[in-house]
């Protein structure tokens, strides 16, 4: 069965190339499918490229939604590994 969640994060400054790498494969890993919202701005993490357009709009103290579909059994605990790994 499917589930979706999600947090509000707080950014809290520029990500490196690498650490942002390390979240896509985190995200491919899980087999989930990632949204990230800012405002009115929906982008689906599919690929890499729109993972770092993404990061590169943001501000230090912008505030956004990380929404995370998948599995239901591990959805939760896929969202407190992703969450961590941006913060």
């Amino acid at each position: 069965m499917k589930a979706i969640r999600s947090v509000s994060i707080t950014y809290k400054g520029a990500l490196t190339l690498e650490k942002i790498f390390h979240f896509f494969k985190k995200v491919t890993h899980y087999k989930s499918n990632l949204f990230l919202n800012k405002g009115q701005v929906l982008t689906n993490c599919d690929t890499f490229s729109s993972l770092v357009s993404f990061f590169t709009t943001l501000k230090k103290g912008d505030t956004f939604l990380l929404i995370l579909e998948g599995d239901g059994i591990h959805v939760e605990r896929n969202m407190k590994h992703l969450s961590k790994s941006i913060e």
